[in-house]
């Protein structure tokens, strides 16, 4: 370790004590060492590694080059800084391929007497395409193709989960592999002869991740691909931490990095990323276009949801249905309801004095006429058409209108009949196949509580009033029984976007007929 890291490291520490201390009390116990793992991940230390990594004297990293020899050297020197347990072969960090080719692999063993024969694999390419041909670049050719978002970016983050696991005294259950490939651009070469000459029982790996390009952060999206390869996984990739970021669950996922060497082996396998772009094996990917803060958000969302998954009672077991899996197919399955027709038999347009006025009637029976001008709802003064919509939706019973007409100086009042059953909680919701114990929104009924509540499309649901249920059936039930006791409010635990937060839907009316698909 040189002397600047050293004193780098030390500052860190410092720092981290000073954190810690400054806990509250209820909090220091529980999750002191998480936020001094955390606080290890810096910009300052991705920037050191991309730099590095991404630097014109490696020449691109082609798998086996003079440029590859230096970039392994420089993760091998901080794999051994770590302390983590070799886990090449014959005793080394190294898993020689190819003739000049390696992979670098590092253990940190499980603290559980039973899971830590249990593995997660985490690994990152670190090779790149050297001065690029027409094979592997989108030209020009013959320039140095520095590769700072694919792979430096992928290697940096992992470079940092490995400081902040070994940063303290914590180990997780399970034991994790740490795995830099060489030979990605090359056809997964490292990866698929990893799993032809596992350096740990393959058995024993229940779990692999793969970090590839992750250094074009923008707009807080993070793809995470590959949920669907085991049932649940969507689920436990969730985080109520997401404050800069959310989660694009795509179904994309094919042979293009090295999730899919274990994919093949039938092991359920991730991979996280954050977006092609121009740059892609371009000479042009360099550092000065990485986002480093980025990094270090996606980086950060990792370490938590690697300790979850480490820690974890069991992992999901490869799920096979996930081969017929696609972008299509998402489509198909998440393909909303279609919107319910008005309850109102008029329509309605803003007029130019403020007032809500009737477009056309579709029923006469209610005595309305075009140009009439809605005053009230049920007794209640319309100052906003959310109302309407409202009481329309909710009501058991026809709508009592006060009503301004043009050439009559009092105001008229009248009966609306609603068409349909009242729609009181104005959410629908489906099974989906890959996630047990929840369920997804197909339908948020405008103007209803749980559009109010704050209810999108595809958003998952978790746990109905803090308890989790079986599917969509049980759910139903559930809120019917609540709905029944005429409750004021009903609460849910929700996944959007892939942060998980509550929902308190606030119930108006009384809960009139439970039969609709939408209730």
């Amino acid at each position: 370790m040189t002397k600047t890291r050293q004193n780098l490291r030390q500052t860190c520490s410092l720092l981290m004590l000073l954190v810690l201390l400054a806990l509250p009390s209820s909090n220091a116990a529980e999750n002191a060492w998480f936020d001094i793992a955390r606080a290890s991940i810096t910009t300052t230390e991705i920037q050191s590694h991309v730099e590095y990594l991404a630097a014109d004297m490696l020449e691109g990293r082609e798998a086996g080059s003079r440029g590859g020899h230096a970039a392994a050297s420089y993760i091998l020197e901080l794999v051994k800084q770590s302390g983590l347990e070799p886990a090449g072969s014959n005793g080394t960090f190294q898993q020689h391929f190819r003739g000049n080719s390696q992979n670098i692999l590092a253990l940190l063993r499980g603290s559980d007497a039973e899971l830590q024969h249990e593995t997660i694999v985490i690994g990152a390419h670190y090779d790149h395409v050297g001065y690029g041909n027409r094979r592997n670049s989108f030209g020009p050719f013959g320039y140095v193709h520095n590769g700072a978002d694919d792979n430096a970016s992928g290697v940096s983050a992992v470079l940092e989960l490995i400081d902040a696991l070994t940063r303290t005294e914590h180990r997780p259950r399970r034991s994790i592999l740490f795995a830099f490939w060489d030979g990605e651009e090359k056809g997964l070469l490292g990866s698929s002869h990893w799993v032809r000459q596992p350096t740990v029982p393959l058995s024993s790996v229940k779990l692999a991740i793969n970090v590839d390009m992750i250094g074009r952060l923008e707009s807080g999206r993070i793809e995470v691909g590959g949920t669907r390869s085991g049932s649940g996984f969507r689920k436990l990739m969730s985080t109520p931490s997401l404050d800069e970021a959310w989660l694009d669950f795509n179904w994309e996922y094919k042979n293009n990095s090295d999730h899919w060497t274990f994919f093949q082996k039938q092991i359920p396998s991730l991979y996280v990323h954050t977006g092609l772009h121009d740059d892609y094996h371009r000479p042009s990917d360099d550092v000065e276009k990485i986002n480093i803060p980025g990094i270090q958000i996606v980086a950060s969302y990792m370490l938590e949801q690697v300790v979850e998954l480490a820690d974890s009672d069991r992992l999901p077991e490869f799920r096979s249905e996930s081969r017929l899996d696609s972008p299509y197919n998402q489509t198909r399955l998440e393909k909303p309801l279609p919107p319910l027709a008005s309850r109102l038999n008029f329509s309605w347009q803003n007029s130019s004095d403020g007032l809500v006025e009737i477009k056309e009637v579709h029923d006469s029976s209610s005595n309305l006429e075009h140009g009439d001008k809605i005053l009230a709802v049920n007794g209640q003064r319309l100052n906003d058409v959310a109302l309407l919509e409202t009481l329309a939706l909710e009501s058991d019973s026809p709508l009592q209108l006060t009503i301004k007409r043009a050439g009559i100086e009092e105001h008229l009042d009248f009966s609306v009949p609603l068409s349909g059953n009242p729609i009181h909680l104005g959410l629908s919701w489906r099974d989906d196949p890959a996630e047990p114990h929840t369920v997804y929104v197909t339908r948020v009924v405008p103007h209803s509580p749980s559009a109010r509540a704050g209810f999108q499309l595809n958003d998952r649901i978790h746990s109905f009033e803090g308890e989790a249920f079986a599917d969509r059936n049980e759910l139903l039930q559930r809120v019917q029984t609540k709905l029944s006791a005429e409750a004021h409010a009903i609460h849910f635990e929700v996944e959007t976007r892939g942060v998980v937060h509550s929902l308190e839907v606030l119930m108006n009316g009384s809960p009139g007929n439970l039969s609709d698909a939408t209730l």
